[in-house]
Parts: C-alpha cells; sequence; structure tokens
C-alpha cells in the first residue's frame, strides 16, 4: 500500500474559536478528506508559544515531512530563522494569507503562498517579486474561499419580492441613512448558534456585501476573498456590491446588473429599486445564471481541483 503524504493545517492556539480558522482549518481539512483523502492524510494542530528554539525545534520534528499550512499569522510566530528550520524539516512550507494583511505573515521560505482571492495572488506575486533572489523559490497559488459547508441543502425563499439581507458583524458594513431601512443585518456572536442564522439567511434572495469607505482603503498589502458572494450563490440569491470589492468583477462580469460605480447612498437605493423592478424578468434570471456560475466556482469540487494542484506538486 502506498503510503499516504501528511498534510498538517497548523493555526495559532489563541484562534480556534475564529472564524478564519473554523472555515480554513477545520472546515477545509474535512472538504479534503472528503475528496483527496486517496492520497493525503489530514489533520489540523493548534500551535502553541514559540518561545525559544527548543519550542521551535520540537514543532519542527512533529511535522517532518509532512506538507504544513500555516494559517496566515501563525507564520510570524516562528520568525525568521524558525521558518528556516520549518522549511528544512517539513516536506513543503505553504502559508494560507486568508485575509490578512500579508506583509504580516509573508516569510521568503514558503514554498507556496496561498492567495484566497484573485487580487491577493496579484499583492503576494508582488511581494514575491520584490523579494528577488532572497526568496526559497516559493510561487503563489490561488485556493478559492469556501462557503460555509454548513449551507449544504439550504436555498432561499423568497421569490415574491426582493428581500436583502447581510451576514455579518456591523462594524464590516456600511449602511447609510435610507439604505439601513433596506437591509436586514443578521448578527450572531458564537459560531454554536449559525445554523440557525443560517436558517434566516434563506428569507434573503439578495445579499448585501458593501464595506465602509474606511475599510475600502486598503493598503496594497491587504485583500478580502469575495466569501459574501460565494454565500449567496451556494442559497441561490444575487449579491448587491460596489465595483471594487475584491473579485467581485472577476466573477460577476463587468455588466452584472447590480454592480454599484460608488458608496453614494442615492446610488444605493436606486440600485434597490432597480432590483424591485427587475424581479421575475428576464434581467433578474440572467443575474442568477451569473450566480451559479460563482457557485460553481466556488463549490467543493471546484476547490479541491485547486488543492490538489497545490499538495501534487510536492508529491
Amino acid at each position: 500500500m502506498t503510503r499516504k503524504t501528511k498534510v498538517v493545517f497548523l493555526h495559532r492556539k489563541g484562534h480556534t474559536g475564529a472564524g478564519s480558522k473554523i472555515m480554513r482549518c477545520d472546515q477545509l481539512s474535512e472538504m479534503c478528506r472528503q475528496h483527496l483523502g486517496d492520497a493525503f492524510e489530514f489533520s489540523v494542530v493548534s500551535q502553541r508559544p514559540l518561545r525559544n528554539d527548543a519550542a521551535i525545534r520540537e514543532t519542527c520534528k512533529a511535522i517532518n515531512d509532512c506538507i504544513v499550512i500555516l494559517l496566515k499569522g501563525t507564520a510570524s510566530m516562528f520568525g525568521e530563522e524558525g521558518m528556516y528550520k520549518l522549511s528544512q524539516n517539513a516536506r513543503a512550507v505553504c502559508i494560507d494569507y486568508v485575509d490578512a494583511d500579508i506583509s504580516g505573515s509573508f516569510s521568503k521560505f514558503a514554498d507556496v503562498h496561498i492567495g484566497a482571492s484573485r487580487v491577493g495572488c496579484q499583492m503576494l506575486q508582488r511581494m514575491l517579486d520584490n523579494c528577488g533572489g532572497e526568496a526559497s523559490g516559493g510561487q503563489v497559488m490561488h485556493l478559492t474561499h469556501h462557503p460555509d459547508p454548513r449551507l449544504l441543502g439550504r436555498r432561499c425563499r423568497r421569490s415574491d419580492k426582493v428581500c436583502a439581507g447581510y451576514l455579518g458583524h456591523f462594524a464590516n458594513v456600511y449602511l447609510p441613512g435610507e439604505v439601513k431601512k433596506r437591509v436586514r443585518v443578521l448578527d450572531y456572536a458564537r459560531d454554536s448558534k449559525i445554523g440557525d442564522t443560517f436558517d434566516a439567511l434563506c428569507d434573503f434572495n439578495m445579499h448585501y456585501c458593501v464595506r465602509p469607505p474606511a475599510r475600502r482603503r486598503r493598503k496594497w498589502q491587504i485583500a478580502k476573498p469575495f466569501t459574501k458572494g460565494f454565500t449567496a450563490a451556494a442559497l441561490g440569491a444575487v449579491v448587491i456590491t460596489s465595483r471594487d470589492t475584491d473579485d467581485a468583477v472577476h466573477y460577476l462580469g463587468e455588466d452584472y446588473p447590480f454592480l454599484l460605480e460608488s458608496l453614494d447612498e442615492a446610488e444605493i437605493i436606486e440600485a434597490f429599486d432597480k432590483a424591485d423592478s427587475l424581479l421575475g424578468t428576464l434581467t433578474w434570471k440572467e443575474a442568477l445564471d451569473r450566480m451559479e456560475l460563482v457557485r460553481s466556482r466556488s463549490s467543493p469540487e471546484w476547490i479541491m481541483q485547486e488543492m490538489r494542484r497545490i499538495l501534487s506538486t510536492f508529491t
């Protein structure tokens, strides 16, 4: 029997309940077991603080000959010397930046720099190019950010009128003046309650994905995956978002009917009025068809093709 290659998702110990850890470690590793378990063995490991060289050596020994995938800020725990030692022990070192500041997690000793968005991949490539000959021959590879698997089997129920919703925290959404009356915000405090939240999310046939202006003025090292678009697509809903949202045009196309050109309150209200008038028309169906393409390009099958390409580089 051929020995399976071990793949370790490594995250910071204090991030056990963080959304990115749940999705890009726990859920992603389970998805990998289901689709890639024929060739690889997957595990999720919590990395405690590395206070001295002995702790680094112990960690390096534990992941010897494994493909290790470090979740965003985990790489910074090792420092330059620790990342070098990790690269000498592991079969391969990958860093999954997700939505973090790239400069804070980047290491020239990584073999693969994983971008969760196309914009993120472009940023990573620039960072890698700036390293010149100092980098260890690493490459940038894309791994789509999946919608939550617990959405499987759920579909939006609303079809008689436009009902817009937003899943997330108030700090991450832009709802000026009258717009606030057009969007229902589903905020949740604990992941254990997410099932009830997902059920309520099925009442929306339009998902609102507009970030506050301050958060849109990002530094060049930060990119966000199009997760809210993937969530809407998984439920069979459309999405309303701004044209400069990372990856929005890439997935939706230049002519998608609910792309905002600006964050002007009047324009957002006009977009909602437009949606009301288009519900049930050919244009609305075309928007749903576009979202179906988004769904297929963020499906487990699609993402696992990307993951197999990443892992197969080292087998």
